[in-house]
């Protein structure tokens, strides 16, 4: 759109010069009868086309054009070859000096239009130059190699016209990648710096706690209690260390692209072991299951759906620190086979939601200072659910508790 605004530009200075020109030249000796009325005409209407032209480019309609399947600028220029034509009837036919006006049209159609229709274009302009030339004062026979060169030059103005318009639109795009690659770099250098900081920190806190309490066990005397909690301090810590080190690995290899060993699936079988195994590792929290086992099977890679489902459900238990119930929720929307699981606890802040599945993401809240997490599961569970062609939503309200709803195709992408 912007090199046929430049075009417009262009156009609207030739035809302030020109018009006048025209008037101007028409008025000169001929030893022939003008009809000057049909040229004003001609030049008003001229002068009406380019102001039109300009501003349906500049200020295009809200209700859409007459025709949307042809550009503005083809119904322009068939106009003003219209007009041309007319003007070189009555300043002399063949031996017109305006002739080289009418290159205008091919010039602009080759810029402005792809070659099909810059030609259809061209086309248009070469059957009414020859209605012209050949109706004023007849035809003759010595006239046709004249009308054949003159044809010539109207299609290599559009072809060369085209070409280097062609030859500009690459070079625009080019400059145009160039600089969206720049940007692109940019923005991953800074993604780099910012990932590298945050593993840092994430590895460093642990590291710190294991070495301090270490260090205190190897240099000082103390009580075989204080040791045993000293010992467990270290053993969580490495525990932690351990998960953030298996998560990272895990999202690496989602994000490179890994490979789904698909299969058809029973979803509630996959959601009755998980919850099984998790209700044996809890006593405060109670797991129930609210679907049934009449659901369609998917086709999917069961080992990373288990993997969705036993992150959510290690979400819903561990932030839902005083107890209570956790429910799964199974059914069918649409194409899609929903997996809902539903906890009672601290929830997640509005204004958090709309960044909850971003790497090493954790809500900043006092109720959170006991539970160790990595900030990595919800994005690992986004990656494989999307994986699969599916989506994932959350509903959550503070101190209510919080619904992640999957969404996986039954019938795969």
């Amino acid at each position: 759109m912007e090199l046929e605004r430049r075009l417009a530009g262009i156009l609207t200075i030739i035809a302030v010069v020109a018009i006048p020109a025209t008037a101007f030249i028409i008025h000169l000796p001929h030893g022939q009868e003008i009809d000057y009325s049909v040229l004003y005409i001609s030049l008003a209407a001229l002068t009406v086309l380019i102001t039109v032209q300009n501003m349906a480019l500049f200020y295009p309609s809200k209700h859409g054009r007459l025709f949307p399947r042809i550009p503005p600028f083809f119904i322009g220029i068939a106009i003003f070859n219209f007009i041309i034509c007319v003007i070189i009837f009555f300043s002399g036919g063949l031996e017109s000096a305006l002739y080289y006006a009418a290159l205008i049209g091919p010039i602009a159609a080759g810029i402005s239009l792809e070659l099909p229709l810059a030609t259809a274009s061209t086309s248009i302009l070469v059957l009414l130059y020859m209605v012209v030339v050949f109706t004023y004062g007849g035809f003759r026979v010595e006239q046709v190699q004249s009308v054949a060169f003159n044809v010539l030059y109207f299609y290599l103005a559009c072809l060369l016209a085209n070409r280097l318009a062609l030859e500009l639109r690459r070079q625009e795009q080019s400059k145009d990648e160039v600089s969206n690659l720049g940007d692109f770099i940019r923005r991953l250098e800074k993604a780099k710096s910012e990932f590298v900081s945050m593993v840092s920190h994430e590895l460093r806190t642990p590291l710190t706690s294991i070495h301090g309490f270490s260090e205190i066990l190897t240099t000082k005397e103390m009580e075989l209690d204080k040791k045993q909690e000293f010992y467990r301090i270290i053993l969580n810590e490495s525990e932690r260390l351990s998960r953030l080190i298996t998560n990272l690995l895990n999202l690496s290899k989602i994000e490179a692209g890994i490979e789904l060993n698909r299969e058809m699936i029973n979803v509630a079988d996959l959601v009755e072991e998980d919850m099984e195994f998790f209700q044996s590792q809890t006593d405060k929290h109670e797991l129930k299951y609210l679907g049934g086992n009449q659901l369609p099977q998917v086709y999917g890679d069961r080992d990373r759906i288990h993997q969705v489902i036993k992150n959510l459900l290690s979400n819903a238990i561990k932030y839902s620190p005083a107890g209570g119930p956790v429910e799964m929720e199974t059914g069918v929307e649409g194409k899609y086979l929903t997996i809902a699981v539903t906890d009672h606890g601290i929830g997640i802040p509005a204004d958090e939601l709309p960044h909850i599945f971003e790497r090493f993401r954790r809500v900043e809240n006092k109720e959170l200072s006991g539970i160790a997490g990595t900030g990595l599961g919800l994005a690992i569970v986004k990656h494989l659910v999307e994986l699969h062609g599916g989506k994932i939503t959350v509903h959550s309200e503070p101190d209510q508790g919080s619904t992640f709803t999957v969404h996986i195709p039954i019938r795969g992408v």
